[in-house]
């Protein structure tokens, strides 16, 4: 078990940028709420230059083999990271002097860190918990516009968010009673147990990330949500959840069993006895 938080560096410093520019909105005139766009730029230039250390280090998997530090992650978290920058670059504009510039940059860098835990996750019950960390603080940056079209945006996306969180969490469940555990490593053995549960709930699992992506079915909340979002939050969540849920499904489709053994009922199958 590899318990090193210095591993997740390039997340504690997303974390750390969120919490204190939530504080330092907090204590600050409106006047002087660039500072705290400030902090989140820093805490991106971070984690960017803490993934670009990360990727020179060699593979492994810390905290019990829940999440893994490997080129695919380091990867993700320098586009992550980068992403992020270039948003708040986007709308200095629009967020200066906004009334809600400190608590958008803060949404923005807890979203940046769900989406970056999302990739680098090999943990099912880890991969819940960062689904919703990134769509969560989603919810309220499309409604920071505080408009009758974003209202409805908001409810779209929440309903729907809320629907396919739960039909990931039963797909967790399914996979867990079928493994006996929630780590990645435990599925590749699981089509032999009862390929059907192990197949509807990997399609679940699957159905979250999905809405995560923008993808079919959980994309009828995209349109409303870019078109009712002002430009950082919409060029935000139309683009950086996607990295992370992309490279979620990539991980866990590789985890799962390549081959299932169906059963079959058909009397006059020749491959049964």
């Amino acid at each position: 078990m590899d318990e090193d938080p210095l591993a997740l560096l390039p997340e504690i410093c997303l974390l750390a940028g969120a919490i204190a520019t939530l504080l330092a909105g907090s204590f600050l005139p409106r006047q002087r709420q660039w500072i705290a766009r400030i902090l989140a730029a820093l805490a991106c230039i971070a984690a960017a230059a803490a993934a670009i250390v990360a990727l020179a280090s060699p593979t492994r998997s810390v905290f019990a083999d829940s999440y893994a530090v490997d080129p695919l992650t380091g990867t993700t978290r320098l586009v992550v990271a980068a992403a992020t920058l270039l948003v708040l670059l986007l709308g200095t504009e629009e967020l200066r002097g906004s009334p809600r510039e400190s608590e958008t940059c803060c949404l923005l860098l807890l979203s940046a860190t769900g989406a970056t835990v999302l990739a680098g996750t090999t943990d099912l019950l880890v991969l819940a918990v960062a689904y919703l960390l990134t769509s969560i603080p989603l919810y309220a940056l499309i409604g920071s516009t505080r408009t009758a079209r974003a209202a409805e945006a908001v409810m779209k996306t929440y309903l729907l968010g809320a629907l396919f969180g739960i039909v990931m969490l039963l797909g967790v469940t399914l996979l867990f009673a079928m493994t006996g555990g929630t780590g990645y490593a435990g599925l590749s053995t699981a089509g032999s147990v009862v390929p059907a549960v192990v197949a509807v709930g990997a399609v679940a699992v699957l159905a979250g990330l999905l809405f995560e992506a923008g993808a079919v079915p959980g994309h009828f909340w995209v349109p409303d949500a870019a078109q009712s979002a002002n430009t950082a939050a919409a060029a935000f969540l139309t683009t950086v959840p996607k990295v992370g849920s992309l490279v979620a499904m990539f991980r866990l489709v590789d985890a799962l069993p390549g081959v299932a053994d169906w059963p079959c009922w058909s009397p006059r199958c020749p491959r049964c006895p």
